[in-house]
């Protein structure tokens, strides 16, 4: 990865080279700059953008919205585990770009917090969209096994990668809010009965049930503790169905239950009065019934 200045407008960008090893197949030097171009129509706030595709020399090149601040990678590594507040919002952010992505038909398949950035000002980005797809079925492809970033690896992108939907992107951000809130990821290499191995690792978090993460820490509140545990379900049909409900259960924790609506009821309220003046339009139509039947009732007279 590389600072540049764009001269056409001016400004500063990052450049992100495709490793040399992975460009040696024609038909793959097309496939990521395709998968380049789509993430080029990702426009969403919480993406970052994709302005330029060339090659040079035979390496594919990516420009990239240079982006001034720290990695949740590097984060981590400074603070060990954030504030619950500040883990929450990251979160929705990073839900909220995923969502956008998978209504678009691209789904991430390595999210983990050295992909998620925080520039100066506190806004979260998240990048490698589409690329990450392409680069892992080539590498599977010349090694025979399955690549990413095991530590956020979803069970199904383990045992059947070629067949992944959105919901193993939940499964790593289960992963990543995970981490954020305890310290760790779910599973460890020689913690927990996990083995030293990457097979180990992997068979983890395919069969092994993690420790909740209240275990771990205790002041992660209750709800919070049972979003992280639903997202990192193993079976895709028992997970949270999407990133939408995952930014809607995070926008919920600490609110009493009573003030909690559904995802039907949110988009009911939407144009819905306000209860107080709901009542008064009911006291108006009552009154204005009685006026109506008084009136009838005086020239029946």
């Amino acid at each position: 990865m590389w600072r540049a200045l764009d001269t056409r407008q001016n400004q500063r960008v990052a450049i992100k080279a495709v490793a040399n090893d992975l460009i040696a197949d024609p038909e793959f030097r097309v496939r990521i700059r395709d998968e380049a171009r789509r993430h080029q129509r990702l426009q969403h706030p919480n993406i970052v953008p994709v302005p330029d595709v060339f090659a040079e020399g035979g390496i594919i090149c990516i420009v990239m919205k240079l982006i001034e601040g720290s990695s949740l990678a590097a984060m981590l590594e400074q603070r060990r585990r954030l504030e619950i507040t500040e883990a929450i919002g990251i979160v929705k952010s990073v839900v909220t770009a995923l969502d956008y992505a998978h209504r678009h038909g691209i789904v991430h398949r390595d999210v983990k917090p050295s992909n998620v950035l925080v520039d100066r000002q506190g806004w979260v980005w998240l990048f490698d969209f589409g690329i990450a797809i392409a680069m892992g079925e080539q590498r599977r492809t010349r090694t025979g096994v399955t690549v990413g970033t095991l530590s956020y690896m979803s069970p199904e992108q383990i045992t059947h990668p070629k067949s992944i939907d959105h919901r193993s992107d939940v499964y790593s951000v289960g992963c990543l809010l995970y981490e954020l809130v305890t310290g760790r990821p779910p599973f460890v290499k020689n913690q927990d009965g996990v083995g030293d191995t990457d097979f180990a690792l992997q068979q983890a978090h395919v069969k092994q049930l993690p420790l909740r993460p209240r275990e771990r820490q205790p002041n992660i509140p209750t709800d919070l503790d049972e979003i992280v545990m639903r997202a990192l379900a193993k079976a895709p049909d028992d997970r949270l169905p999407g990133c939408q409900e995952f930014a809607r259960l995070l926008d919920q924790v600490g609110k009493p239950v009573d003030d909690r609506k559904t995802g039907d009821e949110a988009r009911q309220s939407v144009g819905r009065l306000p209860s107080s003046a709901r009542k008064i339009g009911a006291a108006v139509l009552v009154a204005a019934s009685a006026a109506l039947l008084a009136l009838v009732w005086a020239l029946i007279r």
